[in-house]
């Protein structure tokens, strides 16, 4: 495999085609759905959610949460059709995401999409029994149709004209939310695993035999164009602000908030100090609390080998961190 690079213009970007995401434990809130007319229902047996109705346009299915938070020994079930290509999620409520159990799609083939502009962390229970594609992003929106388009994350959306596959995301915030993973979360072969958001920090493990991993971390006003039509890959980092107004309503967490914030403990790989920086327990650096830093270390498999490729991350490994200069710092046993 072949790692790609996002290309670079007014935002900060680090994309690795391998990867892994660090999170941290988290107060778990139930998932339930926004009162919004997207008709997303949550049914809850036990510490199985079984997530149905939504609204289907063509191949797609869209679901609308209040909050999407999975407790350890917790299921998230996205109960899916054969026809459904992609299930796109979107969170409302103006909290983090905090997912330490499992996330998976019964009953169809369907790509996977979670969108959430306050934050997303996966905690160190945090796994996936996903078939096809998965991408987890704090975007403002997610395109179709060129871009012309848009999957809002707050709001209403026009769903009749949402159709075919994905085509690019926006984050029309000015500090975009963060992704954090110390989670085991792997595909099945082939498939791509892509974290977008405005800081990206991954401890944990990602594996996908044969296919892609992307982490990108961008800054506010951005938008980033799929370039190559059914691929999650390829993304291409637009000159000019994301069209549409900047969105209201989403005051994102500092990193300190997300990993400590609640009762949170703080994650194993990284702590927050006094001063409330984020540090990396390895190395007592510190991780700049700014849009357009991503982070990748621990065990990544994406070869048909039985034995997982693993990286370091740039603070732990003696490599300068990426301080929002448009440089992208990456390293790792990949092809």
């Amino acid at each position: 495999m072949k790692a790609n690079k996002l290309e670079s213009y007014s935002i900060t970007a680090l994309t690795v085609i391998l990867g892994i995401l660090a999170t941290t434990p988290a107060k778990s809130q139930p998932i339930t759905p926004s009162n919004d007319g997207t008709g997303t229902t949550v049914n809850q047996n036990g510490n199985q959610f079984n997530i149905q109705g939504g609204t289907h346009n063509g191949t797609n299915l869209f679901h609308s949460f209040d909050r999407f938070n999975v407790n350890s020994g917790q299921t998230a079930n996205f109960v899916t059709t054969p026809d459904t290509r992609n299930i796109l999620g979107r969170i409302t409520g103006g909290d983090p995401s905090i997912i330490n159990g499992l996330i998976q799609v019964i009953g169809g083939n369907s790509n996977l999409f979670l969108m959430n502009p306050a934050g997303i962390m996966f905690g160190p229970n945090a796994s996936l029994n996903v078939p096809a594609s998965f991408s987890v992003t704090t975007a403002t929106g997610i395109g179709f149709n060129s871009n012309n388009f848009w999957f809002q994350a707050m709001g209403t959306n026009d769903y009749a004209n949402l159709v075919g596959n994905p085509s690019g995301y926006k984050f029309n915030v000015s500090n975009p939310g963060a992704i954090v993973n110390e989670g085991n979360l792997s595909l099945n072969p082939g498939e791509n695993l892509t974290l977008l958001g405005g800081t990206v920090i991954n401890t944990g493990q990602l594996a996908t035999a044969g296919g892609n991993v992307t982490i990108a971390a961008v800054e506010g006003g951005s938008t980033l164009r799929i370039s190559q039509p059914g691929n999650l890959l390829s993304l291409e980092v637009g000159s000019t602000a994301a069209n549409g107004e900047a969105l209201s309503g989403i005051n994102p967490l500092s990193l300190p908030e997300l990993l400590t914030g609640g009762e949170v403990t703080q994650a194993t790989s990284m702590t927050v100090n006094g001063n409330g920086d984020v540090v990396l327990i390895d190395s007592n650096t510190i991780v700049g609390d700014i849009s357009g830093d991503a982070i990748a270390s621990g065990n990544i498999d994406v070869s048909l080998s039985p034995n997982p490729r693993s990286t370091k991350s740039a603070a732990t490994s003696g490599l300068p961190l990426d301080q929002g200069d448009g440089r992208g710092i990456a390293q790792g046993g990949y092809e």
